[in-house]
């Protein structure tokens, strides 16, 4: 039942409509600004669309040329690196400086260490001599007695630094065995080394 109302419904407005329609002028079609004058041609009523399309002329790729961006990316790459290579640069010579100064410091603490072994050694040098004095200052028998009981090694240095009739003195008094090798090692030291 509604659809036969709904039908003169819509026959009723296509019929108030259809005065109105006919009326209507279409609006002239005009080409866009950037169209060539040879698209400007207005096409026949009857042209489809395939036609207008064979009317276009293709386009046609160019080849890409160097644009000027191109070239400030290519400045701006290239000031990069240089400021990196600067800043690296930079780096390396503070880096040397430091390992200068720490070369620096080095070689003055190791002046400084041969200083205090040199002062050492000759202060060693004045003890022993000290002693080789009191040795010499003693009487032979005393002497010989101290000797016998000290290391044979430093019972030779304070004999070697002994002018030798005081150094003979003494060995008189010393044990014949513990003399004779007292005496080899009094030689070796004084005979060039072969």
């Amino acid at each position: 039942m509604l659809r036969p109302l709904l039908g003169e419904a819509l026959t009723s407005v296509a019929s108030l409509t259809a005065p109105h329609k006919a009326q209507e002028i279409p609006a002239p079609q005009t080409p866009p600004a950037d169209a060539p004058a040879a698209r400007g041609k207005a096409s026949a009523p009857g042209m489809g669309v395939a036609m207008a399309a064979e009317a276009t002329p293709p386009q046609t790729t160019q080849p890409e040329i160097p644009t000027p961006a191109g070239d400030l990316m290519n400045r701006e790459t290239l000031q990069r690196k240089q400021e990196d290579l600067s800043r690296r640069e930079q780096e390396l010579r503070q880096l040397q400086h430091q390992v200068d100064t720490r070369l620096e410091e080095l070689q003055s603490l190791e002046s400084k260490l041969q200083a205090m072994i040199k002062e050492a050694q000759g202060m060693k040098d004045e003890k022993f001599r000290h002693l080789v004095d009191v040795y010499t200052n003693m009487k032979a028998k005393q002497a010989a007695a101290v000797l016998e009981t000290l290391d044979e090694r430093i019972a030779v240095k304070i004999l070697a630094g002994m002018r030798g009739r005081q150094a003979g003195e003494i060995l008189t008094f010393v044990d014949a065995k513990k003399a004779a090798r007292l005496s080899e090692a009094l030689t070796r030291m004084q005979l060039p080394l072969e």
